[in-house]
């Protein structure tokens, strides 16, 4: 912006000449139009309309707790904080991009050692994992949380029931409810036995 003693007063060119109070002012024209309706824009949102409708799949679980939980006092809330860490894994068609990079869970209590899973021929599935000596973020008290994205219905988070499983067994069995050749995408994770911590969920596909 600029102050002139001309008393034209519209656009000429690339600038703007007008008028405050008794002052003759002008300014450059912006130096383009920003579409705010572009294809990249369009896939934003709907990747973000996908993302927030997950989310709410979440509700009243343990896994809307872990994000909670994860944010404290830093004052962003937990959908905040998920939409950063997973929103583009989701697709602006309404599926999800990469199961593998979906965290379910995150937190700072550590994560187990050479997690692996095991397939019986009637869909049991065996589990088993290794934990670091003095591990001062994890207790053998630990529960084990499992959670399966079946291919078919990935937006309905299925809790396994483990029979109390903890971090110490280093073992835990269950069986899964699918259709022959349905793909089941595994979250596991730990919590704290009052909820006040968790540790990141870690991924395996079966």
């Amino acid at each position: 912006m600029a102050i002139t003693n001309s008393t034209i007063q519209g656009k000429v060119g690339n600038a703007i000449f007008y008028r405050v109070g008794r002052t003759s002012r002008v300014r450059s024209m912006p130096a383009g139009y920003l579409d705010a309706n572009t294809l990249q824009q369009q896939e934003n949102r709907s990747r973000l309309r996908v993302a927030t409708r997950f989310y709410q799949c979440l509700a009243e679980t343990v896994l809307r707790d872990a994000w909670k939980v994860a944010v404290g006092e830093s004052g962003v809330n937990g959908f905040n904080f998920f939409m950063k860490v997973n929103m583009m894994v989701f697709r602006p068609d309404g599926k999800i991009g990469d199961f593998s990079r979906l965290q379910l869970a995150v937190g700072m209590m550590q994560k187990v050692d050479h997690l692996a899973a095991m397939v019986g021929d009637d869909d049991t599935v065996t589990l088993t994992w290794e934990n670091g000596p003095n591990l001062p973020s994890a207790r053998v008290d630990d529960s084990l949380v499992v959670v399966v994205l079946y291919g078919n219905r990935s937006f309905t988070p299925v809790f396994v029931e483990i029979n109390g499983a903890t971090r110490g067994d280093g073992k835990a069995t269950f069986r899964l409810e699918r259709k022959r050749g349905t793909a089941a995408h595994l979250y596991c994770f730990f919590r704290e036995k009052e909820g006040k911590a968790y540790s990141g969920s870690q991924y395996i596909r079966i």
